[in-house]
C-alpha cells in the first residue's frame, strides 16, 4: 500500500515540476511594458511559487513514506530536496528530525524539531513528535509543554494519543489523578485505544480499586494481543480476587509467551516470596513498594 502511494506521489511530483518549469519559462519570455503586464507577471510569479511549495510538500510526503518503509537514504534525499525547494518547510524539518532520531542523532533531531516549530509553530504533528522525543528522553516537563500545545488542536487526528502521552507524563511526575483524567479523555476521543485501558487498570490496581482495575483490564484484553505487562497484572488481580484457576492460567500464558520478559522475572520472584509467607505481595500500592524494596535488596 505504501509502495503504491510512493509511486503515485512520484508521478505527481513529475507533473508539478513540469508545470513549475513551464510557468518559469513563460515568465522569462514575458515583456513587461505596462501596469497590466506587470500585474499579470506578478500573478504568474506567485503561481510559480505555489508550484514550488507544492513540489516541496510532495518531496516531504515521499520522504516520510520512505521513512516508514525503513529506506532511510531515499527518505533523506527527498527531505533534503524538499528543503531545496522551500527552506521554510516545517514539515521537511520535522521529517529530518524523525530520521535523525531513528539514527540516534539526538542533537541533530532536536535542532530540526526546533527549526520546524520556529517556522511553523501551529504545525501540531511537529509538537506531537517533539513531545514523544522529549518523553523518551525523560524530559517530562518539556514534553508536557509540547503535548499541551498539541492537545489544543481539536482536529488533530492523533489527539487521543496526545492525551495518552500526557497521562504517562503525569504518572512519571507522581500525579495519579491527572494521569487518570488524561487517559479517560483519550478514551473519550478514541474508545478503542488499548494502551489507555492498561494504564487505567494498573493505576487502579495500585490504589487498591480492584473492581475498576479488572474492568479496565478486561477491556484492554478485548482490544489487544496478550502482553507481558497485561498478563502480569492479570495474575495479581486474579490472586487478589482469589481466583486460583484464572491466576494459574494467566501465569502459564505469561511464562509461555514471554519467558524472558522482566514481568516473568517479577512473577518468579513473587512466587518465591509467597512461599516464604508474603502471600499478599503485589496486591496493591503498599505491596508494590514492598516488591521494589525486595528487588533492590537482592
Amino acid at each position: 500500500m505504501i509502495r503504491q502511494l510512493l509511486i503515485v506521489l512520484s508521478l505527481a511530483l513529475v507533473m508539478v515540476l513540469s508545470s513549475a518549469c513551464t510557468s518559469t519559462e513563460t515568465n522569462s519570455r514575458q515583456t513587461i511594458g505596462s501596469s497590466s503586464a506587470s500585474n499579470a507577471a506578478a500573478i504568474r510569479h506567485e503561481a510559480g511559487r505555489d508550484k514550488v511549495k507544492e513540489a516541496a510538500e510532495t518531496y516531504v510526503q515521499l520522504g516520510l513514506g520512505y521513512l516508514r518503509e525503513g529506506e532511510r537514504q531515499r527518505a533523506r534525499f527527498n527531505l533534503l530536496k524538499a528543503l531545496e525547494k522551500d527552506e521554510r518547510s516545517g514539515a521537511a524539518h520535522n521529517g529530518l528530525a524523525l530520521l535523525f532520531q531513528m539514527e540516534g542523532e539526538k542533537t541533530l533531531a532536536e535542532q530540526h524539531f526546533k527549526k520546524a516549530i520556529a517556522i511553523q509553530p501551529d504545525l501540531t504533528s511537529v509538537r506531537y513528535n517533539y513531545g514523544l522525543f522529549l518523553l523518551r528522553d525523560k524530559r517530562y516537563e518539556d514534553a508536557e509543554k509540547q503535548f499541551l500545545t498539541a492537545s489544543e488542536d481539536i482536529n488533530y487526528p492523533r489527539r487521543s494519543q496526545v492525551f495518552l502521552s500526557l497521562g504517562l507524563i503525569a504518572k512519571q511526575l507522581s500525579k495519579p489523578e491527572a494521569a487518570q483524567a488524561a487517559w479517560k479523555k483519550a478514551l473519550r476521543l478514541s474508545p478503542k485505544l488499548a494502551p489507555a485501558y492498561l494504564e487505567l487498570a494498573e493505576i487502579n490496581f495500585k490504589s487498591g480499586n480492584y473492581p475498576n482495575a479488572k474492568r479496565y483490564l478486561d477491556r484492554y484484553e478485548e482490544l489487544s494481543r496478550p502482553s507481558s505487562r497485561g498478563l502480569w497484572l492479570a495474575v495479581r488481580l486474579e490472586h487478589a480476587f482469589g481466583n486460583k484457576d484464572a491466576e494459574a492460567s494467566k501465569a502459564l500464558a505469561l511464562r509461555n509467551l514471554f519467558p524472558y520478559s522482566k514481568e516473568t522475572l517479577e512473577y518468579k520472584t513473587w512466587l518465591k516470596m509467597r512461599k516464604k509467607g508474603v502471600s499478599s505481595l503485589f496486591s496493591g500500592a503498599k505491596d508494590t513498594l514492598q516488591y521494589k524494596d525486595l528487588m533492590s535488596a537482592q
